[in-house]
C-alpha cells in the first residue's frame, strides 16, 4: 500500500517534469555551459584579465576572481532550479519565468555590450 503511493507520487512528478521539458532543458543547457566554462579557464594573459580592461564592466581582476564568480553563479543556478521545481505544481508561470531567467539575463547583458 505504501509503495503504491510512492510509485504514484514518482509517476506524477515525472509527468509534471515532462510538461516543463523545454524550460528545464534550456535551463540545464545554460547550467552546462557555465560548468564547462568553469573547467575551461582562460589563460592568465587573456584579454579578460588585462590591466587596461579592468575599467570595463565585464573584466575580471584575475583567474581566482573568475573562478569564484563562476562557482557562485553555479550555486545560484542550482538554488534557482530548486525554487523553480518547487513551484511547478502550484505556480507554473512563476516556474517558467524562473527557468527562462538566465536566458533573459544573458540577452540583457548582450544588449548592453552592443
Amino acid at each position: 500500500m505504501h509503495q503504491e503511493k510512492i510509485r504514484q507520487a514518482i509517476s506524477d512528478t515525472f509527468r509534471l517534469l515532462w510538461s516543463f521539458k523545454w524550460y528545464v532543458g534550456l535551463y540545464l543547457l545554460y547550467c552546462t555551459i557555465n560548468i564547462i566554462s568553469l573547467f575551461d579557464i582562460p589563460a592568465a594573459d587573456d584579454k579578460i584579465f588585462h590591466a587596461e580592461a579592468t575599467s570595463q564592466a565585464w573584466a575580471y581582476a584575475n583567474q581566482e576572481v573568475y573562478i569564484g564568480s563562476l562557482r557562485l553563479e553555479i550555486i545560484i543556478l542550482i538554488l534557482l532550479f530548486l525554487l523553480g521545481t518547487s513551484n511547478m505544481r502550484n505556480h507554473p508561470l512563476l516556474a517558467k519565468a524562473i527557468f527562462l531567467s538566465p536566458w533573459v539575463y544573458m540577452i540583457i547583458c548582450l544588449g548592453r555590450l552592443f
